[in-house]
């Protein structure tokens, strides 16, 4: 039996988030930690899935003392978080292939934890999305068309599970590098350094979800629509620079708009007092620049090095703080696939 196999870069929003929501634009890039997405079909109408190194959290264990077995008893919540995307992935890609209803396994493996930030749902929406097509379609993923598919059915995924969400994870993770994202066509330009950055990738414990915090900047849209907008209209024009400092390799002026974008997110109630802390320490141990990156409430962050010493000195820094650093560079190339055959 065919199985086939997504390895998926996961990204690192660097300017433009939750403006992004609203039609904005936005730049991300992927990093290179990676999950895999595993696939084949079943000859039944089930679904099973699998989770290998994954962050699936349990609620307690049920151990037999006579025959010295036990069950896991899994956290509702934190496994329908993963399933969502599978699930509706699935139904998407066979509603928009006109395919029935069928049987898969499906196979996850990933060290990060959902929600870190990093667009881990997304890495899984547009997995499923490719083995999915892969299984049923076209294995041609060098062709425009099938790769702006699986782009534009990951995120249609990602919007019908968290309500509302942007093109801009599930387009970096397919397309890979930097990109600057136009999410009213929606299409994602690659932006080409001259150099590689120096740049600290790392995590918190995220609090929320980010449909919660998504809710929550609209909400404090409806009550201060005129303020957000302006707000709104800045974080573009940040993001607009950027794109130039990014293609132009000024470091020094990244790192001022990355201090910009995140004082607008502190303003917008979604920087936990943890980043906080931790931005400011990583300017005070002299990074050009730092963040808070994606939706906010922990998760993910970023800090701009002047060189490749200066970034260990920064990793260090941010581990003693009690983060997860997981990359210190970017990474040029979007997600890759391979078939195996299975008796």
């Amino acid at each position: 039996m065919n199985t086939v196999s997504i390895r998926l870069p996961v990204k690192i929003t660097l300017f433009g988030e939750h403006a992004v929501v609203y039609n904005k634009p936005a730049i991300a890039s992927t990093i290179p930690v990676f999950m895999n997405v595993t696939g084949r079909r079943l000859n039944d109408e089930k679904l099973v899935v699998k989770f290998h190194n994954a962050n699936v959290l349990i609620k307690g264990i049920v151990l037999d003392r006579l025959s010295n077995s036990y069950t896991l008893v899994p956290d509702d919540v934190s496994v329908s978080r993963f399933t969502s995307y599978i699930v509706t992935g699935l139904e998407i890609c066979e509603d928009e292939l006109k395919v029935s209803r069928g049987g898969y396994e499906i196979n996850i493996e990933s060290t990060l934890p959902m929600g870190a930030g990093l667009g881990t749902s997304a890495a899984i929406s547009v997995g499923t999305i490719a083995v999915c097509i892969s299984l049923n379609y076209s294995h041609n993923f060098e062709d425009p068309y099938i790769k702006r598919m699986i782009a534009l059915l990951a995120w249609k995924t990602e919007r019908r599970v968290q309500g509302a969400a942007s093109p801009m994870d599930t387009f970096t993770i397919t397309y890979g590098g930097i990109r600057y994202i136009k999410p009213w066509i929606p299409e994602a330009e690659i932006i080409v350094p001259p150099r590689h950055f120096n740049i600290v990738i790392g995590y918190t414990p995220k609090r929320y979800t980010t449909a919660d915090l998504v809710r929550s900047v609209k909400n404090l849209k409806s009550k201060e629509e005129y303020l957000l907008n302006m707000l709104l209209d800045i974080t573009e024009r940040v993001v607009e620079e950027a794109k130039n400092a990014i293609a132009n390799n000024d470091i020094e002026k990244l790192g001022i708009l990355m201090n910009i974008n995140h004082g607008i997110l502190e303003s917008l109630g979604v920087v936990s007092l943890e980043h906080s802390n931790i931005v400011k320490t990583l300017i005070a141990a002299g990074a050009l620049g730092a963040k808070t990156s994606g939706a906010g409430g922990g998760g993910a962050f970023i800090a701009l090095a002047r060189d490749r010493e200066h970034a260990a000195l920064l990793k260090n820094v941010a581990e003693a703080l009690g983060a997860k650093v997981v990359a210190l560079e970017l990474y040029e190339m979007g997600f890759t696939i391979n078939y195996n055959k299975m008796e």
